[in-house]
């Protein structure tokens, strides 16, 4: 199956229900496919070939959902970026994959502005209310805008294992990587979800986390295939996240678990009519079990459904189905709300030790997997890609132990990564930035518990010789270069060296020790 009947069937099938729902303005099915297939012949025609990369740079709209489904109709490979990431992140990813166009909004058109002289090979800049040198998105549309419901000419893809998306993830070099995605990835990915949840009837979905997340981008597949309603606020906000809910009647929605801890703490929560939400997914990094009960008495007419995964594998790998939130009954059961669930059905998970021997129950061991929505490989990166998925399987970096019953219990992280707000933050891209300061020494980099972002990042250092450097100093050095959520929001300066192993190496688990000491699991 290729991603381009997606949008074919809602189009075919629900032309008149809603497909958009974004600053009070709705618009159908059969609006959103006449957008589409404008905007598709528009990049044909200037020349976009299939194969070819296209940077989406946007922050929730329709039309990041429009450019999308451009892409896949005439077989582009789309390479959505993260809207919080430094103007030095997006040069590097944009020409890593070598993109043809970049497309971007109106409110990031003067970012781009800023570092466009630095980007390769983009022929093509497209903006929405287009200023200077950029082409106007509208214009684009306009020119090819037509009456007639008929499809774009057929891309000329020849197999559902083409590349069809890079999604880049931090890296443990400290470069970000492209994950390769292709059509069948995502097909399955979408599958595996829907079969593991039923289909919602008519669903009103609000995409709260950012649509070029993958934790997100699912729903893109899942509520076009059902030709419901994409309920789109163009950056979380806590109070219009609630009165988006309560005008529009959204049926379901996914939380990262900081955004379900803002809006359940926030003063107004009880004001507004939140009834209409049935169906609650939150994933992205751990959620406290402490968290999840009060959610689950304050939406008691909610589903809750955990899902875990990472971009490499599409990313679904398991779910904590609904009937699996029990809060009281057998303590085998009730124990189970800080598991991850179990896999979902058409992927492999299993938890092996250093063997390669699947782990017995309570013991600890990485989680691997392997089934058709996992990666084609890392762009450009042939020795990771072989690393990663030796011996047939991906090896997710994860640790976790198994019970009795098959439900995985994520312990710690073998890859030396922090998850920050739902965010994935590699140590060693923040301490290549630290240690191009003048003042630096050494520097070390630790995620710490954190009762707003689940964890927090810490920078520990020490001084070169006479120099001098404040906390204060080190953080505005790494916000100028760095994504905010990268940024250190606490820095230790020591005047001694930090603790090394025999062979000189920082010993970042004895300086992790003494926060997570206590804690019944080393991930937040």
């Amino acid at each position: 199956m290729l991603l381009n009947q997606v949008l074919r069937r809602a189009v075919r099938y629900s032309p008149d229900k809603p497909a958009t729902v974004f600053e009070g303005r709705h618009q159908t099915w059969r609006e959103t496919g006449r957008r589409v297939r404008a905007l598709a012949e528009a990049l044909r025609a200037a020349g976009i070939r299939p194969g070819e990369r296209v940077a989406i740079y946007e922050f929730n709209s329709p039309q990041f959902l429009e450019t999308v489904f451009a892409c896949f109709e005439i077989g582009a490979v789309i390479v959505p970026l993260n809207t919080r990431l430094a103007a030095d992140e997006l040069v590097f990813i944009i020409n890593d994959a070598e993109c043809a166009a970049l497309i971007t909004d109106e409110v990031l058109q003067a970012n781009v502005a800023g570092f466009r002289a630095r980007l390769e090979g983009i022929r093509h800049f497209i903006a929405a209310g287009a200023a200077d040198d950029f082409t106007d998105y509208e214009t684009m549309i306009a020119q090819h805008l037509t009456d007639a419901d008929r499809p774009v000419k057929p891309a000329d893809i020849s197999s559902e294992d083409e590349l069809v998306g890079l999604f880049y993830t931090s890296g443990t070099t400290g470069l970000p990587k492209g994950v390769m995605l292709s059509h069948r990835n995502l097909w399955m990915n979408a599958m595996h979800s829907l079969v593991m949840r039923s289909a919602e009837p008519n669903p009103v979905y609000l995409h709260t986390a950012p649509m070029f997340h993958l934790a997100d981008f699912p729903a893109i597949i899942n509520v076009t295939l059902l030709g419901g309603a994409h309920a789109m606020i163009r950056k979380f906000d806590v109070k219009a996240v609630m009165e988006l809910i309560e005008r529009e009647r959204v049926t379901s929605t996914m939380f990262v678990p900081t955004m379900l801890n803002f809006i359940i703490n926030h003063p107004d929560f009880g004001r507004h009519d939140l009834s209409s939400l049935k169906r609650i997914g939150y994933g992205a990094s751990p959620m406290p079990v402490e968290l999840l009960r009060r959610a689950m008495q304050l939406f008691p007419g909610c589903e809750f459904n955990q899902g875990y995964g990472q971009t490499e594998s599409s990313p679904l790998l398991t779910t904590l189905l609904f009937e699996d939130h029990v809060t009281d009954g057998p303590e085998e059961r009730v124990r189970r709300l800080a598991s991850c669930g179990r896999p979902v059905i058409g992927v492999e998970v299993e938890v092996v030790n250093e063997q390669g021997e699947l782990v017995k129950p309570g013991e600890v061991g990485e989680v691997i997997a392997r089934g058709p929505n996992v990666m084609l490989g890392y762009w450009k990166r042939p020795e990771e890609t072989e690393s990663t998925l030796r011996g047939g399987w991906l090896h997710t970096g994860d640790m976790a132990m198994v019970d009795e019953a098959g439900y995985i219990f994520l312990v710690d992280r073998k890859k030396d990564m922090i998850i920050s707000g739902g965010e994935n933050v590699y140590s060693t891209e923040v301490e290549n930035v630290i240690y191009t300061h003048p003042a630096i020494h050494e520097a070390a980099v630790i995620g710490v518990p954190d009762d707003k972002w689940g964890e927090a990042v810490r920078a520990i250092v020490t001084l070169k010789a006479g120099a001098n450097l404040t906390e204060r100093e080190l953080i505005d050095y790494c916000a100028a270069r760095l994504a905010d959520y990268k940024v250190p929001k606490s820095v230790e300066i020591r005047a001694s060296e930090l603790p090394k192993s025999g062979t000189g190496k920082i010993l970042k688990k004895e300086l992790r020790e003494p926060y997570w000491a206590g804690q019944t699991r080393r991930v937040h």
